[in-house]
């Protein structure tokens, strides 16, 4: 039971300690690929219709010109910027995934301590912890609820959860005590919340809010709070009424504070290689591997039979989003023999006549055996019949991103520029993304985020 563990203050005294700044190399270079990359989904992100009307609801609101709203030409408060830049992050689906959590930790923690970070002058070394650092409290809070009954009950523990790893991140970078963070993770606690009803969301706006928008907003007020003297009670997550037994019947808190320190949540952190939702990355790389192994067209194609996790497979069957509807995403794949940012977000092409008949081509089918290793394992199996006849099977389970099976540096490039050039334009996209991988020698984060303003 949590209110037998001592939680909040070792997680508070290691969120404002030397340890957590003193970073392996490796983890180092980690986060700046996946810093560089979250950049590259709030500059795409920034031209979609939840990312705009993110950006448009921030100017209506005025307040101090501290911060960078990224690819505009607006400054505001790191409140709102957390949120304009979360939402951009989150517009779409070609941010990172926690595998273990199945959720999207750096569309909340690098718009949440970019904010700070820029409004404050600190460094890109800073900033590395403070983002590393955001994503193990996010994910290992996180991974102390029972999800499970919690989804079956209309919550959804990700942003529940989220909102801890951007107090986190923020209050590491106001240099807080860890009085101040004790009482910055209560703040942020009163100020969780998150639903399921996002599935519902035909545009992706109530679902960039949910997962990343609210979180970061609500973690840096947290912490702001908390610097300006705001408190609350200092057993959040082990008091009599706490933060686990208001939300989950089986959790498991020890996961909080479990390995902190020599064990990094980022690590079980994929890339995409799509601009498409987790659930569609197995599916996709299964069938351009078949279409290319094979010298498969497309266009000849009878039926597509995709074998999913069963939860995977609920997500993507036939979405109102085309960068997360599987049937749309197999069906331009057949067309254009490619997936780009512009056929993944058509939602007119959605109604288009050739895409509706190939669509009727795509079975998903729950399969229990992929259910068993999920999350884990991400895996699909992609089964192909063409009119001649001839059958074509792949299971794909080590697909690029994955953790274990990580995208080389030149695909990574590729997908920032791929995202940014047409944005920020290629010489300032270069800048960005040199800026980013020496992120370590930087002396001021403002630097950075003058190159993504325009």
């Amino acid at each position: 039971m949590a209110e037998k563990l001592n939680i909040t203050e070792p997680l508070s005294d290691y969120i404002v300690s030397e340890q957590a700044g003193q970073l392996p190399p490796a983890i180092k270079e980690r986060a700046k690929i996946h810093i560089l990359d979250t950049i590259g989904a709030m500059v795409s992100g920034s031209q979609l219709k939840p990312g705009k009307v993110g950006i448009d609801f921030v100017r209506t609101q005025g307040g101090p010109q501290d911060a960078t709203i990224v690819a505009t030409d607006l400054r505001t408060s790191p409140i709102l910027a957390a949120l304009a830049n979360a939402m951009t992050a989150h517009a779409d689906e070609t941010d990172d995934a926690h595998f273990p959590t199945v959720t999207h930790p750096g569309s909340v923690i690098l718009p949440s301590a970019l904010a700070v970070a820029e409004t404050q002058h600190r460094s890109g070394a800073d900033l590395i912890a403070a983002v590393v650092l955001g994503y193990d409290v996010m994910c290992r809070i996180n991974k102390a609820f029972d999800r499970e009954w919690m989804g079956k009950r209309g919550l959804h523990a990700g942003s529940l959860c989220a909102v801890f790893g951007a107090a986190a991140a923020a209050s590491r970078l106001l240099s807080a005590s860890a009085q101040q963070v004790c009482h910055a993770l209560a703040l942020a606690a009163t100020q969780a919340s998150g639903v399921n009803t996002w599935r519902q969301d035909p545009e992706h706006i109530d679902k960039a809010l949910c997962f990343s928008g609210a979180p970061a907003r609500n973690g840096v007020t947290a912490a702001l709070m908390a610097q300006a003297g705001f408190t609350g009670t200092a057993t959040v997550f082990e008091g009599e009424e706490n933060f686990f037994k208001a939300f989950s019947e089986n959790s498991h808190p020890d996961e909080v504070i479990k390995e902190l320190g020599s064990r990094y949540e980022i690590l079980d952190t994929s890339i995409k290689k799509y601009p498409a939702g987790q659930p569609i990355q197995a599916t996709l790389e299964g069938y351009f591997t078949l279409v290319k192994q094979h010298r498969l067209d497309g266009r000849r194609i009878q039926k597509i039979v995709v074998r999913l996790p069963d939860t995977q497979a609920r997500t993507i069957n036939d979405r109102h989003m085309p960068d997360v509807n599987c049937q749309y995403m197999l069906a331009v794949a057949m067309l254009d023999g490619k997936i780009d940012f512009q056929n993944s977000h058509d939602f007119e092409r959605m109604h288009d006549p050739q895409v509706l008949e190939l669509k009727k081509r795509v079975e998903l089918v729950a399969d229990p055996e992929l259910t068993k290793i999920f999350p884990a394992v991400r895996s699909a199996i992609v089964e192909i019949t063409m009119v001649d006849g001839g059958q074509f099977k792949v299971l794909e389970d080590r697909m690029p991103g994955a953790p274990y099976n990580p995208m080389s540096a030149e695909e990574l490039d590729e997908k920032f520029h791929s995202l940014s050039d047409p944005v920020l334009g290629e010489p300032r996209s270069q800048a960005v993304a040199k800026t980013a991988h020496n992120l370590e020698n930087l002396a001021d984060v403002a630097t950075l985020t003058a190159l993504l303003s325009r």
